[in-house]
């Protein structure tokens, strides 16, 4: 029988204050998927290690801004969360969850006119074991795993955070299934725990409950995914282009007329589903040189090779032939 798993949600955070090193604080964690050493309401320490000792996660993906407002914050009333981490073979700490913070300090340091900021600056930091989560995951799906759970109480998502983190539980859901795992417990909204089924669930549906948006929302990130082109879908990463937006220019414009609208937003125009619209309608203004460029596939086709065709064909291209003939006397 396959092994069923649960979803951890981290808590009521309540810190003590101690002034030594490695500083206690207490992490109400929901039960399932942690050791059992870190079950129920228990101590963990928060340890203080040097900036220099830190490295940035090229895994996490979320979006950063506002870094010189918390820099300054940071500069005068220090850092009011810890930083999540996790030990490496080399010695070192990969961060999980505060690149924003860890960004503002490196901000600090590179300030020659602020002192009390170094690489040798000790930083307050949870270190976390990834074998603590009890779910039958590759560790590179374990390390998503947890930027994604850890990120998620420390940030307001923009659209591109949601794009990115649905293409990485569609990676962790996929592994699930492929190893049988009938279902996950996840939080509702009042934080009562509630299963989230995977096995015979629809991943859309899956994605919908491990992110909490909609299955609408969802539908939207997911055409953009699998209709938009390269340009729209980092112009949305990039937080230049709403998704709702996106989704509608993915859905009624050609690749070539997505990356204009993309271009455009990366340039710091605003782009709404009107604009979206108004290039619609563009597109339904035939002109020659727009006729021309529509066919250019079928000369090229004709040109590499005589196109023979039997009965039926013939009578589907004189029928298409007509229609368009129609369709242009019709409009003079």
């Amino acid at each position: 029988m396959a092994g069923k798993f649960k979803m951890p949600s981290i808590k009521d955070v309540e810190q003590e204050e101690n002034k030594d090193t490695a500083v206690k604080e207490k992490f109400k964690v929901g039960a399932g998927l942690l050791s059992d050493v870190s079950k129920g309401s228990v101590v963990m320490k928060i340890t203080n290690i040097p900036r220099e000792q830190i490295e940035k996660n090229p895994n996490n993906k979320y979006s950063i801004s506002g870094i010189p407002s918390l820099a300054e914050s940071i500069k005068t009333y220090g850092l009011g969360e810890p930083l999540n981490v996790v030990a490496t073979e080399n010695g070192t700490y990969k961060l999980l969850g505060g690149e924003r913070r860890l960004t503002a300090i490196d901000m600090l340091i590179a300030d020659e006119a602020v002192t009390e900021w170094n690489e040798t600056t000790l930083l307050p930091c949870v270190v976390k074991n990834l074998n603590d989560i009890k779910l039958d995951l590759s560790q590179e799906n374990k390390e998503r795993y947890a930027i994604i759970t850890t990120n998620k109480e420390q940030r307001t998502y923009s659209d591109g955070d949601t794009y990115m983190e649905l293409q990485e539980w569609k990676k962790i859901v996929e592994e699930l299934r492929s190893k049988g795992i009938e279902y996950i417990d996840g939080v509702d909204e009042d934080g009562n725990e509630k299963p989230i089924a995977i096995k015979g669930e629809k991943t859309r549906d899956i994605l919908s409950r491990t992110t909490g948006i909609s299955r609408g929302q969802v539908n939207k990130f997911e055409t953009v995914h699998n209709k938009g082109s390269e340009k729209l879908k980092d112009a949305l990463l990039g937080g230049k282009i709403s998704v709702s937006t996106a989704a509608k220019a993915a859905k009624k414009l050609p690749d070539a007329e997505q990356d204009a609208i993309a271009e455009a937003a990366e340039q710091g125009k605003e782009i709404t589903g009107a604009d979206v619209e108004d290039r619609v309608r563009e597109r339904l203004n035939v002109t020659p040189a727009m006729f021309r460029k529509d066919i250019e596939n079928i000369f090229t086709a004709i040109k590499e090779k005589e196109i023979s065709l039997d009965g039926h064909e013939q009578e589907k291209y004189h029928f298409h032939i007509n229609q368009l003939e129609h369709l242009f006397r019709g409009h003079k």
